[in-house]
């Protein structure tokens, strides 16, 4: 996957937004539309465009995280992707609209209409605009989808890992999907998200060998305080307390809408020994 990933901005995790907040609140009362939704795409079959978001609804209000990864039409090898918020309120009749903001890569447009209780699908458009690489500056994809759940993210992925010196190292990572939570952000905003808590085994690294990407293990660990690990959709952003003292903070997506491999888009060394160290590659499910 050579698509860029730029221009659209992280949903979740600036900073230390998600790392000094106050204690998870009481969950609001659930709506159909609440969930992690697939809604288009297929990255293993090179299907593009592709979208997924995890909505919450509060009152007539709707927020979106996701991820969107947009392609070419006549050649899916460029294009651009990334984190995407999304916003919109639901009418009296039900009908909604999401946005992000103007400010985006890729402009992303969502309506449908709030599905009947206990629904597991619900239909509508979407339409993606933008300049997404200098050969389709003028991209605009719009489609009518079936949206589905994605199952509960649970499970150990495994694989190489490569960084841009050629060194390789066995990653194997365990991860366990939490229920759906809420934090007051610093500046009184509140933010929804699903959290994620796991663990990681290293072979091949001269720095560390394992870590947790729990905050409730670890509230902090050497000079920083341990992140909030979260789904969005389809992509997941992984802090990682190593035992090295170090963080590494993985950023991966689904390979493909059933979760059988995770694409890591990076996979990043904070402090200690191996700081700014990288890694990329594929962590398929045992």
């Amino acid at each position: 996957m050579i698509l860029m990933l730029a221009g659209l901005p992280a949903y979740g995790q600036s900073g230390s937004d998600l790392a000094a907040t106050s204690p998870a609140q009481p969950s609001t009362p659930s709506s159909p539309l609440d969930g992690n939704w697939y809604i288009a795409g297929n990255r293993q079959e090179r299907k593009f465009p592709v979208l997924s978001t995890y909505l919450k609804v509060d009152g007539t209000q709707i927020i979106g995280h996701g991820y969107v990864q947009a392609a070419c039409p006549d050649d899916s090898r460029n294009g651009a992707g990334g984190n995407v918020s999304l916003q919109g309120e639901i009418a009296p009749d039900g009908v909604f609209t999401l946005r992000n903001g103007p400010q985006n890569t890729i402009h992303v447009e969502i309506s449908g209409q709030v599905p009947a209780e206990r629904a597991t699908t619900w239909s509508g458009k979407y339409t993606l605009t933008g300049d997404i690489s200098r050969k389709c500056s003028s991209y605009r994809q719009t489609n009518s989808f079936t949206a589905t759940l994605f199952a509960p993210l649970n499970g150990t992925f495994s694989g190489l890992l490569n960084d841009p010196k050629s060194h390789t190292a066995k990653f194997s990572i365990t991860i366990k999907q939490g229920d759906a939570t809420s934090r007051i952000l610093k500046d009184g905003r509140v933010h929804f998200y699903l959290p994620l808590t796991a663990t990681i085994q290293v072979k091949g690294s001269s720095c560390f060998s394992h870590g947790f990407a729990d905050p409730l293990t670890y509230s902090t660990h050497g000079s920083l305080p341990s992140r909030f690990s979260t789904l969005g959709g389809d992509a997941l952003d992984l802090w990682f307390a190593m035992d090295d003292e170090s963080q590494l903070t993985l950023i991966a997506v689904f390979a493909e809408p059933g979760e059988s491999a995770l694409s890591v888009l990076n996979a990043r060394v904070i402090g200690g020994k191996c700081d700014h160290q990288s890694f990329t590659g594929m962590l398929r499910q045992r």
